[in-house]
């Protein structure tokens, strides 16, 4: 059967909690990116300010490879870090309302 978007919103508007595995995932997969479209700003001339995010998570010379593995492992785990906390303090409202709704 077909999922209308109006079904899906109003799933969404019911379910309305983050993923505790697809949030970390993707702001590890975002935080990498990011590092990498800084880390290839260190190629334009006048791009200083990502200079100063790759010295932020790494010691390597900002422009070499090492300082892209580096930085980017680095990025996706403190993305997923940052993901993996985030989610369940946001859904704790929720939960703590179906909890207190269950009591009842």
């Amino acid at each position: 059967m077909a999922t209308t978007s109006s079904d899906m919103m109003s799933r969404t508007r019911e379910n309305n909690t983050l993923g505790a595995l697809r949030l970390p995932i993707a702001t590890g997969i975002t935080a990498a990116v990011v590092f990498v479209l800084c880390w290839l700003g260190t190629f334009i001339p006048f791009s200083s300010p990502t200079h100063a995010y790759i010295a932020l998570i790494t010691n390597a010379d900002i422009s070499s490879t090492l300082a892209l593995a580096e930085g980017a492992c680095w990025s996706l785990l403190a993305g997923a870090l940052v993901g993996a906390v985030f989610a369940p303090i946001y859904n704790a409202p929720r939960f703590s309302r179906v909890a207190r709704e269950a009591v009842r």
